[in-house]
């Protein structure tokens, strides 16, 4: 008779601890739970009203960027894009252009008319679903296109 009198005593104790565990466990995640939640809030950050001049930024951050200019050839931009990035929302422009016949894509992240990163393009940016038109990479006008590097003739 003592053997299940210990045995009930024995069951309770453990379903207290048991309780108790759940309660350790469930009682900070319920308080963690509200404060992940604002993680995917949309953001406020609206585009400003007017984009940058950014065939312009796009022309003279590549001129910089681009050393071996008479290697590359047919140069085209996207419209600009508003995104969020890692250094915040900023404009997103997609250059390619021909590297020894071969297709490149450069993204260009754009803040305030200032690129303040450029880089070949990875897969997040979505550059090649992108329309393109040409510009001139010495002038920075848009649908014009980069004439030709002619060599000596000597």
């Amino acid at each position: 008779m003592a053997a299940l009198w210990f045995g009930q005593r024995i069951r309770r104790a453990c379903a207290a601890v048991r309780r108790a565990l759940w309660g350790a466990v469930l009682g900070p995640a319920l308080v963690m739970v509200p404060g992940c939640s604002e993680l995917a809030q949309p953001s406020d950050a609206v585009p400003p009203v007017t984009g940058p001049a950014y065939v312009a930024l796009a022309a003279k951050h590549l001129q910089s960027a681009l050393k071996d200019r008479t290697s590359y050839d047919v140069f085209e931009i996207s419209p600009a894009r508003w995104v969020d990035s890692i250094r915040g929302w900023s404009w997103l422009v997609c250059v390619h252009f021909h590297d020894h016949g071969h297709l490149r894509a450069y993204a260009l992240l754009i803040q305030n008319n200032v690129v303040v990163d450029g880089r070949y393009a990875v897969e997040t940016d979505a550059c090649q679903t992108q329309t393109y038109t040409q510009f001139d990479l010495m002038t920075g006008e848009l649908g014009r296109p980069t004439a030709p590097v002619q060599p000596p003739l000597y």
